[in-house]
């Protein structure tokens, strides 16, 4: 079993770093020193701890083996910057169907900083405001090794160390570009995705491949532009479920989505119950979607998630079957709902290919031989939808 704690310096360092994963999303930047000492600080937070404590960091972790006329003014110049970077934190929830934008809360990281130059420590305490992405977590949280950890070098790779291992047991992150310019605090910066490629992604694989969430990663385009990025890693953590043998094709575009799979057991349960059926699952996602497309929602995953869990687009989604059925329903009443297996979108069928794919699953070298042979072999039509909506229907 491994040891909880660590001696080093004058406090206790732990060797399970815990944050919630809207502190390892939120959108803030830090070099290289400041990254070490938000490092050496979550190192110091306990998982029985109730409130901040005032932590003391030996300068030697934070600096190395820097000459001491250097330390003073690389401390100094340090801890300015530090202690006056805020994070923003972004909240999903279900308002995102009508807002443009999400809300989002902008909390400074520290309550104070000092260097007490003769003894060679740093003292600083978090804000008392991080407390529930810090302390006590019991719920949508994400650990990781601090000897994983210590491995890396630059800021920019610990920063998608942590954005991986939130999806350990997934095995796979896609990532909007823009997206993750943002968390890591670069929106200005690379113009060129060919400098953004070298000068961050590269680096970060060089460097993480050195850990337990080494990477390979693919590049999705709209057109010529480089949208999205495909990060593709071997799954760990016991602590985590294995993802789901793909059985049903509603798990396999859920899994394609990023929805984590101990939630699509939560999933599975909500339709078991009967609280909805497969159908508004996929109503979910292509809904979803198209408010990503259109910019309205930039965590695909998580609104994916909240609309199922909650059901709040489920009036929308009965009152599309009904618009959809009412047709039918005219030469008699009795006529059923299209049962879901005649029924798919064309983007999750393409979604679900592509899983299988990656998964080295299917021969078919693309998804239009894969539709020929497994759809329209089997009776299936291609239709478009008053929405522009592109469906395969089963006659």
């Amino acid at each position: 079993m491994k040891q909880d704690t660590l001696a080093k310096g004058d406090s206790t360092v732990h060797a399970l770093i815990v944050q919630h994963n809207a502190l390892i999303n939120a959108r803030f930047e830090l070099n290289t020193t400041e990254s070490r000492l938000f490092l050496a600080l979550l190192s110091r937070i306990g998982r029985d701890d109730t409130q901040f404590q005032v932590c003391q960091i030996p300068v030697r972790e934070l600096m190395g083996h820097s000459s001491s006329n250097s330390t003073y003014d690389l401390v100094r110049k340090t801890l300015k910057h530090f202690a006056s970077r805020t994070l923003l934190i972004e909240k999903i929830d279900t308002s995102a169907r009508r807002n443009s934008k999400p809300d989002f809360s902008i909390l400074p990281l520290l309550a104070f900083a000092e260097y007490k130059h003769r003894e060679g420590v740093v003292e600083a305490r978090f804000n008392d405001l991080l407390m529930p992405y810090l302390l006590q977590l019991r719920e949508n949280f994400t650990k990781a090794q601090l000897t994983e950890l210590l491995k890396l070098k630059s800021s920019n790779a610990y920063r998608i160390y942590l954005l991986l291992r939130e999806y350990a047991a997934f095995g796979k992150r896609v990532m909007a570009v823009a997206d993750l310019k943002g968390i890591l605090g670069v929106e200005e910066e690379y113009d060129r995705f060919t400098n953004f490629k070298a000068r961050i992604l590269d680096r970060a694989k060089a460097e993480l491949a050195q850990t337990d969430m080494a990477f390979t990663y693919e590049l999705e385009k709209q057109g010529r532009t480089i949208t999205h990025i495909c990060f593709l890693f071997k799954p760990t953590g016991s602590a985590q479920p294995a993802p789901p043998v793909l059985e049903t094709g509603w798990e396999a575009t859920l899994l394609e989505a990023g929805i984590a799979a101990k939630s699509i057991a939560g999933i599975k349960t909500q339709l078991e119950s009967g609280y909805y059926d497969e159908g508004y699952v996929y109503f979910v996602v292509a809904y979803v979607r198209r408010q990503a497309a259109a910019g309205k929602v930039k965590k695909v995953g998580g609104a994916i998630y909240k609309a199922l869990v909650e059901g709040y687009l489920l009036e929308d989604y009965r009152r599309q079957v009904r618009k959809e059925e009412e047709p039918k329903r005219r030469p008699t009443p009795t006529i059923p709902v299209l049962s879901l297996q005649e029924r798919h979108t064309l983007d999750d069928v393409h979604a679900m290919y592509e899983t299988m794919r990656q998964r080295h699953l299917i021969a078919d070298a693309t998804f239009e031989e894969n539709l020929a042979r497994v759809w329209l072999s089997a009776g299936f039509q291609q239709e478009t939808d008053s929405q522009g909506i592109q469906w395969l229907v089963k006659s």
